[in-house]
């Protein structure tokens, strides 16, 4: 396997006939999630607990030659797959994480709106249209922050792995967000540690918080019921 990847300061990006060998093969899992809801910190959380790494990129175990799944973003909406994990966040956080990714103006309404389109059908699609997948498992970035034993317990299920909170917490403990820094050098924009980030998210949630929430709930109301106030 060694000549089909790339190595770089922190990680391993796989080649895509690796990707294929495995992705072929019609229940392989997928992790599914939009951009900027958390999977770099999950991916990382899942390799240290299972020991095994998942396509596309290896953080820790570079030896190694299985996967737990398959990590895609599917901004056209073109995936399916039968065995899905899909992660999603709030998508007020989402949309100004997303603003500031690409280096736009998180006050400039019209990218607002744009970026909370594009995420609600992402939501839309995979919380509630799809009617492809034999076994998902759904998880709240929130709830992984929150209750992350109870959360990450989910994900356990899905692979029918045991759970042990002690290797979790292990895991959380190093899996901080100055080591998905470090471990990101790839893409650079992937964590910010600045206070100013912080700062201008808070205005930002103030000011526009109700108009991508409606928004949202525009293109499916039944979203609301995954986006109570504790999670918002």
């Amino acid at each position: 396997m060694t000549e089909n990847i790339i190595n770089d300061e922190s990680s391993i990006q796989v080649y895509q006939d690796v990707i294929e060998r495995f992705t072929t093969n019609p229940d392989f899992p997928y992790l599914i999630s939009f951009p900027r809801t958390g999977s770099h910190w999950l991916r990382m959380i899942m390799e240290l607990y299972f020991e095994k790494p998942s396509l596309v990129r290896i953080f820790y175990f570079k030896e190694m030659r299985d996967f737990t799944c398959c990590h895609r973003h599917d901004e056209s909406l073109e995936i399916e797959r039968k065995n899905v994990l899909y992660l999603y966040r709030c998508p007020v956080d989402t949309v100004y994480s997303q603003l500031n990714y690409y280096k736009e103006d998180p006050f400039d309404t019209g990218r607002i709106a744009h970026w909370t389109g594009l995420y609600a059908r992402h939501l839309s699609k995979w919380l509630l249209e799809e009617t492809f997948t034999t076994q998902k498992t759904i998880l709240a970035y929130e709830r992984l922050k929150t209750d992350p034993a109870r959360e990450f317990a989910k994900v356990c299920a899905h692979f029918a792995a045991p759970f042990n909170r002690d290797r979790l917490e292990t895991a959380l403990k190093m899996v901080t967000k100055e080591e998905v820094k470090k471990r990101t050098v790839h893409d650079p924009q992937v964590i910010n540690l600045a206070r100013q980030y912080t700062m201008d998210r808070e205005i930002f949630t103030r000011r526009f918080s109700s108009t991508i929430m409606a928004s949202v709930y525009a293109v499916n109301p039944l979203l609301k019921s995954f986006f109570k106030e504790e999670i918002i």
